[in-house]
């Protein structure tokens, strides 16, 4: 027996027809906000992804020299390949809404909620730097989680960069990087090791114990301003917090209530420009189930040019474990699926005549000729998850109608097969 690679997944169609009401969810709730589809190849140019994030991702890749010499790696995030379509295109009308959901590689250990060959659904907006944007981007991901049954079981938590520097700056910060990192491990770390770090990065003992006092607060949208200045003087970058503030009324008004300024969310912010926001699950239980950020200088590595964008990433592996855990890892509801038993031989011809008919229009239906008896046929179709069974026979052909029966509550009645 041959086993499937570590860190990767098989689906059986059980749970590949759960995914793909997930994935026709995520593509409908990009549609009516606007976004379009845009799809790439699974193998890019290893170079293109040393520009975004430099050699540290080498390391994660699954890359390879191809016959050409040249170093090709299947893609490991989305947001390059997107970025190198764009910057391709200078008739593109803007502002550009686009989404894909693709299948992403990385090398990496595989624990809970991260695997090595994952799909995720990606939005971005590229052209458009106003608070509305950021709100639509936040708002798309949250409405997708609504429309699976999510609401009110997760939060999104929203930083913004600039903030951040203020505040590591005016704490004393000498290495603002290597201080978001300490950060980011908030919620992994206790409190000595965190106010340690800190304080040996320049902030002193007493800025990093007020630091880490404010990392463990979460804010309304509309008290920011007010949290902030509990800590710290935010006079200079009051329009930051402003903006942060808008972008947080926007969803807010608009009915994505579970909106918090947390300043321990700082993933990403090496990269991202400005806003950063990643949504969790209200327990705590998982990795984010999304996350991302407003990025404007990554076009500008590419083609010299600054475009204004932002966009998020929302995986499946962490969604997957969600909808499990709270149950809703079901069908919401189940279409009808007709499994239709021939019985003798002028049974099996009708029972293959009405599947046809059947399909033609537009209804899942197969033919069962397989030979078996009525009660293993029966069986058969329950095993599989049809929800009706339909048995034809001589007698039925000769009084033109058929027995149907729901495989869910046992009802049976006889019909006309052009009824069903």
């Amino acid at each position: 027996m041959i086993d499937r690679l570590k860190g990767f997944r098989d689906f059986y169609p059980e749970d590949m027809e759960i995914r793909e009401n997930i994935f026709s969810t995520m593509r409908e709730r990009a549609r009516v906000f606007g976004f379009r589809p845009i799809d790439y190849p699974s193998l890019e140019l290893l170079e293109m992804f040393r520009l975004k994030s430099g050699d540290e991702i080498l390391s994660q890749t699954y890359s390879f020299r191809d016959r050409g010499d040249r170093e090709i790696t299947l893609i490991p995030e989305a947001t390059p390949s997107t970025v190198r379509m764009l910057v391709a295109r200078k008739d593109l009308p803007r502002p550009v809404r686009w989404y894909n959901i693709p299948k992403l590689w990385r090398y990496e250990e595989p624990q809970s909620g991260r695997t090595r060959e994952h799909v995720q659904m990606n939005a971005d907006i590229f052209g458009d730097d106003s608070a509305v944007a950021d709100a639509d981007i936040i708002g798309l991901a949250c409405s997708i989680l609504n429309s699976l049954g999510l609401e009110s079981r997760y939060e999104v938590r929203i930083n913004e960069r600039k903030i951040m520097e203020y505040i590591l700056t005016e704490s004393g910060s000498r290495n603002i990087l290597s201080d978001m990192a300490v950060i980011d491990r908030f919620h992994k770390s206790d409190k000595e090791e965190i106010v340690s770090k800190l304080s040996a990065n320049g902030m002193g003992s007493e800025n990093a114990e007020r630091m880490y006092d404010f990392l463990g607060r979460k804010y309304k949208i509309n008290a920011i301003e007010e949290g902030i200045g509990e800590f710290f003087n935010f006079s200079d970058f009051r329009e930051k917090i402003q903006r942060l503030e808008r972008t947080g009324e926007i969803l807010v008004d608009n009915g994505f209530r579970d909106v918090v300024f947390n300043p321990s969310t700082v993933r990403g912010l090496a990269y991202y420009t400005g806003i950063v926001f990643e949504g969790f699950d209200i327990q705590g239980k998982f990795r984010s189930i999304f996350g991302g950020g407003r990025y404007d200088n990554l076009s500008s590595l590419f083609s010299g040019i600054e475009i204004p964008a932002v966009g998020f990433g929302m995986g499946d592996a962490v969604l997957e474990n969600l909808m499990r855990d709270l149950d809703l890892w079901k069908q919401k509801s189940k279409v009808r699926r007709y499994y239709i038993i021939g019985i003798g031989d002028a049974g099996n011809l009708a029972a293959v005549k009405m599947a046809f008919s059947l399909r033609d229009r537009g209804i899942q239906a197969v033919a069962h000729t397989g030979g078996k008896n009525l009660s293993n046929a029966m069986k058969t179709a329950s095993n599989l998850n049809f929800t009706h069974a339909v048995m034809i026979g001589s007698k039925e052909i000769e009084e033109k109608n058929c027995t149907v029966r729901d495989l869910a509550s046992g009802e049976q009645k006889n019909v006309n097969p052009d009824d069903i």
